[in-house]
């Protein structure tokens, strides 16, 4: 497919599975039934052992790549994967239990050739969206905080940080060769996606936001981040603050890297939180949350952790009802 002046540049829409062709089917069809013309649809397997592999031999769009890991690589060598293979100018992860809606693409796209009045394509260094957090039967619990139509990379990170903000990765369009310069770390645990795009939004240049909800993250028990343990994701907040650190300080940056030391705690408090809300529901929550208190302190017992139960896990419970 060929872009026009419309659609100049190409966009690769990348799915990553594991052993799920269900959700696969839904993720995918959301792809498939974008309005955006230019696009690339490709499918990461990271080493499927069920019907994944018989599903995919069934599709015949044209956009569609298929590519199977022989051996499991889990969620960051999954995305690496994807994005070294990527043909697209931009790049977006879709997990397998998250879906797109018709105009993501179209819209989120747009910034990195008509970027807001004032700036140039080139100071653009991500669009974003806010999503509709949805549970595994579809059911809307609630939908994530946008931001202003453009701003600093750096004041994303710290919106992310302080709670201010919430982007998750279905719903966050970077440059490929952007994505590509920073990579997915192992060290990043479960969320190497956010290690990704905050290193990316980090350097000088600007994020837009559309405050439209265009993507749906399924938050679910089985999920990758229901079924972490606290501990998993305090070492990953960790890592990924050491390597923002490190990156501003190779830059030069000490007022960014001020920002960052401020607000790192609260990143790593509201990682937790956000693990134990996902595992609400399954057997043993309420212990579960004791006991990851107990083992985190510094980071659980805070105002911000209360906050974030009430609010976000407030929604939860209400609409699970």
């Amino acid at each position: 497919m060929h872009p026009d002046v419309d659609e100049p540049l190409r966009v690769t829409v990348a799915i990553t599975t594991h052993n799920r062709p269900e959700r696969l089917r839904r993720a995918l069809q959301s792809a498939q039934a974008q309005t955006y013309r230019n696009l690339e649809i490709l499918v990461s397997d990271d080493a499927s052992t069920d019907g994944t592999r018989e599903f995919m031999s069934q599709i015949s769009d044209p956009r569609v790549r298929y590519l199977r890991l022989e051996k499991p690589a889990g969620v960051g060598g999954n995305y690496q994967n994807a994005l070294d293979n990527a043909q697209g100018d931009l790049f977006l992860i879709l997990n397998d239990d998250d879906e797109l809606e018709p105009e993501a693409i179209a819209t989120l796209a747009r910034p990195f050739w008509d970027p807001p009045k004032g700036y140039n394509p080139e100071q653009i260094v991500l669009s974003w969206c806010p999503c509709k957090v949805q549970d595994a039967e579809r059911r809307i619990r609630y939908m994530t905080d946008g931001g202003p139509p453009v701003e600093p990379g750096i004041d994303l990170v710290i919106g992310l940080f302080d709670g201010t903000r919430g982007p998750r990765f279905c719903g966050i369009m970077l440059r490929k060769k952007e994505a590509e310069a920073v990579g997915f770390s192992k060290a990043h645990g479960g969320i190497p996606d956010v290690g990704n795009w905050t290193r990316v939004a980090v350097r000088d240049g600007f994020a837009c936001c559309v405050n439209t909800p265009l993507a749906r993250y399924t938050a679910h028990g089985d999920s990758c981040t229901g079924t972490s343990t606290a501990k998993s994701w305090q070492k990953a907040g960790e890592a990924i603050t050491r390597d923002l650190l490190a990156d501003l300080e190779k830059a030069g940056d000490r007022e960014k890297m001020r920002r960052i030391r401020r607000s790192r705690k609260n990143f790593i408090t509201g990682l937790l939180a956000t693990v134990l809300m996902q595992s609400s529901g399954r057997p043993g929550w309420t212990l579960r949350v004791l006991r990851e208190f107990s083992r985190a302190p510094q980071y659980l017992v805070t105002t911000m952790t209360v906050r974030r139960l009430l609010l976000e896990g407030g929604k939860i419970f209400r609409k699970g009802k």
